[in-house]
């Protein structure tokens, strides 16, 4: 017992002088990096996107590093509780366009361009050849409660936090809907493909075989550091 606290002891005091003598574990080891979003993702990448929502400036250098097209936008109180904070206006996530600009939570903005370059132009080349070009949406923010329904509790779109994304237009000007290609062919299998991998940097992931009210859309929210939960 006593070698081991010793041990332990002499680490600690190896592991101090070398971080403050200036070493740094690689980024991918170290929760406290700054999240790269071009990077593939790590085992803090949870983490890392949780402190992206705590520091908006590291959260838009992180967008502006992976090229994103987006305008930062001041915080706005609405009412009932509506409003974003650390919102951008997003219209593009670094090589797929949006169909028209939205506004998003700079975090939410991050995840998608995670989902473009590490999932969506992935499962699209090896599926259909070809890349993304454009994400079809219908918009992200809207102060409302879930469903419309006047007693449930305010969504998550009601303060940019979530974007509900229908479909996918392909290089080649071919596009994928989410609402009648679900089930169908080459087109199902990238659909499934994209919300089962992209469950991971996101807090939800709902589509098609959550309920009816998802048939024609996945409903993509900020992970706040949340694990995925993907239906």
């Amino acid at each position: 017992m006593r070698v081991t606290l010793l041990l332990l002891l002499l680490l600690v005091v190896v592991v101090l002088g070398l971080w403050l003598s200036g070493w740094r574990p690689p980024d991918r080891f170290n929760p406290w990096a700054p999240l790269d979003v071009r990077a593939e993702p790590d085992l803090f990448l949870r983490y890392k996107l949780h402190r992206l929502d705590e520091d908006p400036a590291r959260c838009r250098a992180a967008l502006a590093q992976a090229g994103a097209r987006f305008t930062p936008l001041p915080d706005h109180a609405g009412r009932d509780g509506c409003g974003w904070h650390d919102a951008v206006q997003l219209s593009g996530t670094g090589i797929a366009q949006l169909t028209h600009p939205t506004t998003v939570t700079c975090p939410l903005a991050a995840s998608l361009v995670m989902l473009d370059r590490h999932v969506m132009q992935p499962a699209a080349e090896a599926v259909f050849g070809q890349p993304v070009r454009t994400m079809d949406h219908v918009g992200s923010y809207a102060c409302r409660n879930v469903y419309g329904e006047q007693d449930a509790a305010l969504s998550s779109h009601a303060t940019a936090e979530a974007i509900d994304v229908t479909a996918f237009r392909l290089g080649d000007g071919r596009v994928v809907r989410i609402g009648s290609d679900w089930h169908r062919g080459s087109s199902g299998v990238f659909l499934h493909r994209v919300e089962d991998e992209g469950c991971r940097y996101f807090g939800i992931v709902l589509g098609p075989d959550y309920n009816i009210a998802h048939q024609t859309h996945f409903h993509l929210q900020e992970s706040r550091g949340m694990g995925g939960w993907c239906r």
